[in-house]
């Protein structure tokens, strides 16, 4: 896993993964990045995982899973539906069925 310190934009990343999955692959999956946004879904994801979704907008739909460890549900607290947020994390891939870019192993790196 190749770790680098860059920014995206949540609307930038999943934006790529929609408009090329395999191009997109080839560029981010795998990598650790920071992504920038809107927490817009903050709490447990369908498995009970800690999530913060985020987009590009504080009222849209999540465009970005951001799946932390267990434990740190308790850091979640400090983070509200509408903040924004800057998520490091390692990007996976596009979950087709809901178009949302999926990254594991997150944590909080920033929030406003």
């Amino acid at each position: 896993m190749e770790e680098q310190d860059y920014t995206i934009t949540a609307k930038s990343l999943c934006d790529a993964f929609i408009e090329n999955k395999t191009q997109a692959e080839r560029a981010y999956s795998n990598k650790i990045m920071k992504i920038a946004g809107y927490a817009v879904h903050v709490g447990p994801d369908m498995f009970g995982l800690p999530c913060v979704e985020l987009s590009e907008e504080k009222e849209s739909e999540g465009r970005i899973i951001c799946l932390l460890p267990f434990t740190d549900y308790l850091k979640l607290r400090k983070v509200s539906q509408g903040d924004e947020v800057v998520i490091e994390g390692e990007v996976r891939t596009l979950y087709d069925k809901a178009q949302k870019v999926v990254v594991k192993s997150c944590r909080l790196v920033e929030h406003f």
